[in-house]
């Protein structure tokens, strides 16, 4: 590396640690390295099913999502891309009085801020989705203007942006250590041995970041939990292209098209969290039980096929499973680390990193500018929960539930 000095480090090339970049980039925050162990936008950040969902019930989440479209916007606008946002809306659907006074409490947040959505009828549903037994559902409503995206494309996205403004993107330069003195932050140590220089790192290492927390006796209060999705064999008469994507959360599912397939999202009653220090270098050599995806299959299914009447025969042709980063109220991390001055992490995406990627990084980028931030930071305080110990089995186990009692998609 040439340079050695720089004024911001950003540790992680996934959609959190680029879009990062790409906010402090467009605020001229200084000079800014990107590292990552791997290519950009090859871990967990291609691993994700890519809803980006606008309408949320929790504070300030709403626009952080909104932040995500506008920023694929410019993106478009600022680099000539396409990164082929698909907008072809949502539908939620309501079979119980619990699942029905979540999709009315939805309705209302969508409502105040703004966002398409009406109560359809069967004979819509069935237009909008061939394959569904329209029968199952009590209550469904559309959101036409939902969409997804390729998540790596995404990633990729906000790292050209950023490198267009001047970010220095160095992929396959694995961070061994954050180097501290005298309670401050002095830059990074590199796995090769080279030490660079920076008054500002932010860890945005995903899956990996208490890794490089632990030795500063630090704990990021998040754990890596098991997201997996399955995918059908093609029927395009069946599952049209491009057609609305669904959240089922009675059946503890969502749907999404794939070029003619259907992507399964299902979340098992108990989700499998994994202790960081278990993780290898790249997810491809990592074992996340693959062997359990009929077991998991087997217990979900019943749920779902109420909705989708063959799924215990509907043809299977692929499997993917990752780590999403969840936190104990499933809200996400974002801001500085008290124990050492310019330390910053933006981590625990909560199955959101898709969607609310570009509103993390902007949230980030105006805590490091002393900008004002443009929802509460207090509500992602990565000390909002004391100190923690994400390595023992208690903690994962209450990050594990956080999924586990997801109501979305």
């Amino acid at each position: 590396m040439d340079n050695l000095s720089y004024d911001i480090i950003i540790i992680g090339g996934g959609l959190l640690g680029c879009a990062t970049a790409y906010q402090l980039a467009k605020r001229k925050a200084g000079r800014i390295l990107l590292l990552d162990g791997n290519d950009i936008a090859s871990q967990a950040s291609s691993r994700a099913a890519c809803l980006l969902t606008r309408a949320r019930t929790k504070p300030g989440l709403m626009e952080i999502v909104q932040e995500t479209y506008d920023s694929i916007g410019e993106i478009e606008s600022f680099t000539g891309l396409s990164l082929g946002l698909q907008t072809c809306g949502s539908v939620t659907m309501a079979s119980s009085e619990t699942s029905l006074k979540g999709l009315e409490a939805l309705e209302d947040a969508a409502t105040r801020f703004g966002i398409p959505n009406e109560r359809i009828d069967r004979d819509r549903l069935k237009e909008l989705l061939p394959w569904i037994e329209a029968d199952a559902v009590d209550v469904a409503t559309y959101m036409p203007t939902d969409a997804f995206i390729d998540s790596a494309s995404l990633c990729l996205g906000y790292a050209k942006a950023a490198s267009k403004l001047g970010v220095t993107l160095k992929p396959h330069s694995k961070v061994a250590s954050i180097k501290v003195e005298r309670g401050r932050v002095g830059g990074v140590g590199l796995a090769d041995g080279t030490v660079l220089t920076a008054g500002v790192v932010v860890n945005a290492a995903g899956a990996w970041a208490n890794l490089l927390m632990r030795p500063l006796g630090i704990g990021l209060p998040f754990t890596p939990v098991r997201s997996h999705f399955w995918i059908t064999s093609t029927d395009i008469e069946r599952f049209p292209p491009n057609h609305p994507f669904t959240v089922i959360p009675d059946a503890r599912a969502f749907t999404r098209s794939d070029v003619g397939a259907l992507i399964i999202g299902l979340r098992e009653s108990e989700c499998q969290a994994f202790d960081p220090s278990t993780l290898t270098d790249k997810l491809d050599d990592f074992d996340f039980n693959e062997a359990a995806k009929w077991t998991v299959l087997d217990e979900c299914a019943p749920l779902l096929k109420k909705y989708l009447k063959d799924i215990d025969t509907l043809p299977i042709a692929h499997y993917m499973s990752g780590p999403s980063c969840y936190v104990p109220d499933a809200m996400f991390v974002i801001g500085a680390l008290p124990q050492y001055e310019g330390l910053f992490a933006v981590a625990g995406c909560c199955g959101g990193g898709v969607a609310c990627g570009g509103g993390m990084g902007r949230l980030a980028a105006e805590l490091l500018t002393g900008e004002k931030p443009f929802v509460n930071p207090d509500l992602f305080s990565p000390m909002r929960f004391g100190d923690v110990d994400p390595f023992t089995v208690e903690f994962q186990r209450r990050c594990a539930d956080a999924r586990s009692n997801k109501k979305g998609g």
